[in-house]
């Protein structure tokens, strides 16, 4: 038997691409990013992969509903994302540059990470890139 999930989202979306390296990463934030309750940091999602999309981590959108914003993204070659056919970007510290770039573009100077899979071990790697 096959569960579907809803949530109905009373919370802001919005979605957009991101520039990187000459291609374009998709995004999507939800919730309300004005600073609320102190540590309520927003949650950045890291999926699974390579190449498998967020769509896996889309049952945290309720998050939003109480108070913690949640963002997604899709990494390069996969998803909303550019797929690029080069083999020489296919390295570690690209993906680790696109979380630094995504941090970047939407402002987010402090947020919890959650990485599943492949984005878990893009959050271990992320912990010695930034020191």
């Amino acid at each position: 038997m096959e569960r579907i999930l809803i949530v109905a989202l009373t919370s802001s979306v919005r979605e957009g691409f991101i520039p990187f390296r000459g291609y374009r990463t998709w995004y999507r934030l939800i919730g309300d990013f004005t600073p609320t309750a102190e540590g309520t940091f927003p949650l950045l999602t890291l999926h699974g992969g390579p190449g498998i999309p967020h769509d896996s981590l889309e049952p945290l959108e309720e998050l939003a509903e109480t108070g913690r914003p949640v963002i997604f993204y899709d990494q390069l070659g996969c998803g909303n994302s550019d797929c690029p056919d080069d083999p020489l970007l296919w390295k570690v510290n690209l993906f680790l540059e696109k979380i630094t770039a995504v941090r970047h573009h939407l402002t987010l100077d402090q947020i919890h990470l959650f990485g599943h899979s492949w984005g878990g071990a893009l959050a271990l790697h992320l912990s010695s890139y930034l020191i």
